[in-house]
């Protein structure tokens, strides 16, 4: 459940950063700091996942992360047979003839317990699970300062409005059931090595099915990720040479949240900094090491890192 929880929130902050608008441009990148991140979000918003990563990569640098992924796949930590088991037989059950009903009928008893026992402990579960996640978020090591004061702020957000929640109504359940069980079946997944067998454009399809459930099972318990984009405004702070500052600035449950990005400026269009960073990190990691060469090292055969030389600051050069 703590997972869960913290894939909820996570999913939820990174859609939360672009301003509603309609039209989206093909072409790579913005032609504005503020075009760029409300365009590339607007596609998160909508799941088209893949579209979302030519926009927001370069042209070059998309090509690269569409030739690795393969490799990423390969990567990823096998599933041991006790995992792959698990998965099989809950992918069984959410895609059976009568799902919803069987499912239902299996959760029913649980949510007559938790009404009955565990409803008036919903206080001390959600101050544990808010605990847990901020700790999680401070030990975090792929987060910037700004993306960890970001989740800090939402966290303590979300978790009040847990104890909100009626999570024994039955109504709600069916109607979340229902949600998981069509979600599954779009998804359409056959065994665990199937996730690690995909190509780039049917993994981005499979990511906008589970994103699109993921969103409407938020809303039956009343968590609206569409009314988060429509509050959302993008302002500008500086820019300097190749580099922007942008603010973001959005309500989450009605509460106010702030959060900033920097781009940089490549060919004329606007790219945000930390994706690309990553994006370039995780190629360089997939890379064989490139052979000694016998050249004698001096200060003429220095080269600097490709990070600065496409302008995009180092690692940990960045102050937010």
């Amino acid at each position: 459940m703590f997972r869960s929880w913290v894939l909820l929130l996570a999913l939820v902050f990174l859609a939360a950063c672009g301003k509603q608008k309609d039209e989206v441009s093909a072409t790579p990148g913005g032609g504005s700091p503020e075009d760029a991140a409300r365009e590339s979000l607007i596609l998160l918003r909508d799941g088209k996942f893949d579209a979302f990563w030519r926009h927001a990569l370069p042209p070059a640098d998309f090509a690269t992360l569409r030739a690795d992924w393969p490799r990423r796949n390969e990567a990823a930590e096998p599933l041991n047979p006790d995992d792959r088991a698990k998965f099989a037989a809950g992918l069984k059950r959410l895609t059976e003839p009568d799902a919803e009903k069987k499912l239902f009928a299996d959760l029913r008893p649980t949510l007559v317990r938790f009404d009955r026992e565990y409803k008036s402990q919903m206080p001390l579960v959600s101050g544990m699970g808010q605990s847990m996640a901020l700790t999680a978020i401070d030990q975090a090591t792929d987060l910037t300062v700004s993306q960890k004061h970001q989740l800090r702020e939402a966290v303590n957000v979300v978790a009040p409005w847990t104890q909100t929640i009626d999570w024994g109504d039955q109504a709600k359940a069916k109607e979340a059931i229902a949600v998981l069980v069509d979600t599954a079946r779009k998804a359409n997944l056959s065994t665990p090595d199937a996730l690690h067998t995909m190509n780039f454009e049917q993994s981005m399809a499979t990511w906008s099915t589970a994103w699109l459930g993921f969103k409407r099972l938020l809303d039956v318990y009343g968590l609206s990720i569409d009314k988060t984009f429509d509050s959302i405004s993008i302002d500008t702070l500086e820019i300097s040479g190749g580099s922007a500052h942008v603010k973001i600035t959005y309500t989450l449950l009605d509460k106010p949240i702030q959060t900033d990005a920097t781009l940089v400026l490549l060919d004329g269009r606007w790219y945000d900094s930390d994706l690309l960073q990553r994006v370039r990190d995780e190629h360089a990691k997939l890379t064989p090491p490139a052979p000694a060469t016998s050249a004698p090292a001096g200060p003429a055969s220095a080269a600097a890192p490709p990070e600065q030389a496409a302008g995009i600051p180092v690692a940990g050069a960045r102050g937010r």
